[in-house]
């Protein structure tokens, strides 16, 4: 498989991270429901875990930690962000910058020399591309990565539940730099007036 293979979907990345909101969730995975973030949240979680593939149990919990992760983290700053969106008279609410947090590609592709190699979720953070591994050891894989200077992030399955002492520190704070929450949950705006 090389960059150019037209069944390779790629993201488009810049200096900012690749975030939950940095485009729309596609249709059909909109919850009918407006305003209901928690069906928001398990559509969103439920089209990332159907991303990473019908045998891949670890990569799905994967998908389930690293939400209640964001969530927790959210949480134990819920005061510092209430405070930020007071300007707004209940507009927002602190757990709406859930989609702020780092973009995960489930079953990324990592552009290396000469090669694309297979991560079980890459993730970009405005500096550099991070694949994180769900295994209880190293694996070959994993070298390939390290070995191509992808900086990589190994998770036994048992430490899922601790992700926010095991993610890079760009994982964390992931609503600085965002003035206002921005839902992923967005549908597109005609251009212009039909005829």
């Amino acid at each position: 498989m090389s960059l150019d293979d037209p069944r390779l979907r790629c993201a488009v990345v810049s200096d900012e991270p690749l975030r939950l909101n940095s485009e729309p969730v596609p249709p059909e995975v909109m919850p009918l429901s407006i305003g209901d973030h928690a069906a928001r949240v398990a559509a969103a979680q439920q089209w990332l875990a159907g991303l990473c593939g019908d045998y891949a149990p670890l990569r799905r919990r994967f998908v389930e930690a690293y939400f209640g992760f964001a969530a927790r983290h959210l949480e134990a700053h819920r005061l510092e962000l209430a405070e930020q969106l007071t300007p707004y008279d209940g507009l927002y609410a602190p757990e709406d910058f859930l989609w702020s947090a780092c973009r995960l590609l489930p079953r990324g592709w990592v552009p290396s020399r000469e090669q694309l190699l297979p991560a079980d979720f890459v993730f970009w953070d405005g500096r550099q591309i991070i694949a994180v591994e769900v295994a209880a050891r190293d694996t070959e894989r994993q070298q390939a990565l390290l070995q191509s200077g992808i900086a990589v992030c190994r998770i036994a399955p048992a430490a899922l539940g601790r992700l926010g002492e095991i993610l890079p520190n760009s994982f964390l704070r992931f609503w600085e730099g965002q003035s206002l929450p921005s839902s992923p949950f967005r549908r597109a705006v005609p251009n212009g007036i039909p005829e």
